[in-house]
């Protein structure tokens, strides 16, 4: 094999690339490449199992350190589906090192693995702590979403773990349904409080370290805030910590149809029991922003073998761990740098974004080294393919054939068109 035809489909696979665009591109300009069947079998024999070998070895390094470090690790999770919606193939679970900024551990799931697609986030979660179990890592907190079944299950079999709610998720969900509300007649008053309420919930965090009560009494306190009234919230928190407000605001009236809606928000069940466990520290943004950079390796838009989508899944890891920890940028006269956005959710608000220094890519070098050291030990797709066998371990099996196939032509022979 030509050393470019191993290095060139590496490339295309290293860097998130899609090997029939990648291939089309080459036609289109007239330069002599391999074919796609090529650059399969050498994905399938020669990268995937390089890049394993890859994360496997950045995954032990990482706990090797943690064990050395002699204190039990503060994780993030959360799972992240395949595709838009709830026909979800796949779903990747990933435990991250909120005090490292690093990923340790991360899970793929696919649908037919459990009973169906909704339980896939919670089968990722204990896959990824018997993992870190079987590797004498201990775990005191862990921090994630409301899932429902997650919030049964560290309660019930993992409870020497303390549980968080990352602020984040609460803070959106209120903020969602105050828009709702804000929508209704006499209620566009709840549209103006809406930010500053949804911002409450981090308040109410930040400030309690870890006293649920005491959070619950700050969170309820804002339904006499709002009507200008600053003081008995509760015996822990008496009144409200703001010095004197200047600016003239809109107050809501006890009684009205605006106050009625907000405290049916502010109180519901569901957020009054949550609302104790939201995380004092540490949140999981950190899985958001690797989020968006596995979106680059693997598109929701684009289907995987479960191989492929696993090796995609550990190369945005690679990438996220190495630049994880960047630094902001600055000025040549030392000035630190920012952007601003314009999302819309916040309907063309601008944002500050830190500017943080390029990425770096040392990894694809440990790659690339790997990958030819494999290529010089199996000279032959034949001998690859043979020890590909003997280490390559189980897999679910693909969705399509849970169950059994007609025949071609008896498909053939009943395919009908709508307009004969």
């Amino acid at each position: 094999m030509p050393l470019g035809n191993l290095i060139v489909a590496g490339a295309v696979l290293f860097s998130g690339s899609s090997a029939s665009k990648f291939l089309t591109l080459c036609q289109h300009a007239s330069i002599q490449m391999f074919s796609i069947g090529t650059y399969m079998n050498i994905q399938n024999l020669y990268l995937v199992p390089t890049i394993e070998t890859v994360w496997q070895r950045e995954q032990l390094h990482l706990l090797t350190a943690a064990r050395e470090a002699g204190e039990p690790l503060r994780l993030g999770g959360d799972g992240r589906c395949c595709s838009p919606g709830h026909t979800a193939k796949y779903l990747s679970y990933t435990l991250m090192d909120l005090q490292t900024n690093k990923i340790v551990d991360t899970q793929l799931v696919q649908k037919n693995e459990v009973r169906n697609s909704y339980a896939m986030e919670l089968e990722g979660l204990k896959r990824g702590l018997a993992f870190l179990e079987e590797e004498q890592v201990e775990v005191s907190h862990l921090v994630t979403d409301r899932h429902s079944q997650i919030k049964k299950y560290m309660r019930e079999e993992q409870p020497e773990i303390t549980h968080w709610f990352d602020c984040w998720h609460v803070a959106k969900g209120v903020f969602k349904k105050l828009e709702a509300v804000a929508k209704k007649k006499n209620c566009e008053i709840v549209g103006q409080w809406a930010r500053s309420i949804s911002n409450h919930t981090y308040w109410c965090a930040m400030s309690c370290e870890g006293n649920g009560e005491l959070v619950l009494e700050k969170w309820c306190s804002i339904l006499n805030h709002v009507c200008n009234i600053h003081e008995g919230h509760g015996s822990q928190f008496p009144r409200c910590e703001h010095g004197d407000l200047d600016d003239d605001r809109i107050w809501f009236r006890k009684g009205s149809k605006a106050y009625v809606e907000l405290e049916k928000i502010v109180n519901g069940r569901l957020l009054l029991t949550d609302i104790r466990k939201l995380s004092p520290a540490e949140q999981t943004s950190g899985l958001e922003a690797f989020h968006k950079v596995l979106c680059h390796f693997a598109p929701k838009l684009v289907h995987y073998f479960h191989a492929q989508m696993e090796a995609r899944l550990q190369l945005a890891v690679l990438q996220f761990n190495e630049n994880s920890s960047r630094q902001q940028a600055t000025t040549r006269q030392g000035d630190t740098m920012y952007r601003v956005s314009f999302p819309k959710s916040r309907k063309g608000e601008g944002v500050a974004k830190e500017v943080k220094v390029k990425q770096t890519f040392n990894y694809i070098d440990q790659l690339n080294e790997e990958l030819v050291f494999r290529r010089e030990v199996h000279s032959s797709f034949a001998e690859a393919r043979r020890a590909r066998a003997m280490e390559e371990r189980e897999r679910p099996v693909p969705i399509s054939q849970s169950e059994p196939r007609a025949r071609k032509c008896d498909i053939v022979a009943a395919h009908r068109s709508r307009f004969n």
